[in-house]
């Protein structure tokens, strides 16, 4: 079993707080064009620092 951390780009603004919240580099992304973020899911430790920081509760740790 791992953990990995989803979005759900309907409910995602852009507004970039999780990023903010990762304390590792590179592991949220933001795209310009879509104006949205993507987790590179590999790198993910599953903290959950950015679930909670996400205001529109785009983010969610799922155990896989």
């Amino acid at each position: 079993m791992y953990v990995i951390c989803k979005v759900d780009e309907k409910k995602c603004n852009g507004c970039k707080l999780c990023i903010w919240a990762c304390p590792d580099p590179n592991v949220i992304v933001f795209d310009p064009d879509s104006k949205k973020i993507s987790i590179h899911q590999a790198r993910c430790k599953g903290c959950g620092l950015c679930v909670a920081a996400c205001r529109q509760k785009a983010l969610e740790i799922d155990a896989v």
